[in-house]
């Protein structure tokens, strides 16, 4: 099938930026929710202090 063949019209256009588009429950948990990069330095930030505990200790 060629791209020539593939007609997207205003409606299916739509349509299809409707469902791909979060409900506002989803959205407000989205919201909530930490980005993945602030889990990772949290995580590291945590492991650091803990090394550098263990070490004062030993």
């Amino acid at each position: 099938m060629t791209l020539q063949s593939l007609q997207i019209t205003a409606t299916v256009a739509m349509r299809a930026r409707d469902v791909s588009r979060p409900t506002r429950e989803q959205q407000e948990a989205a919201d909530r929710r930490p980005l993945r990069d602030e889990n990772a330095r949290r995580d590291r930030e945590e492991t650091s202090r803990r090394d550098r505990e263990s070490s004062r200790r030993g």
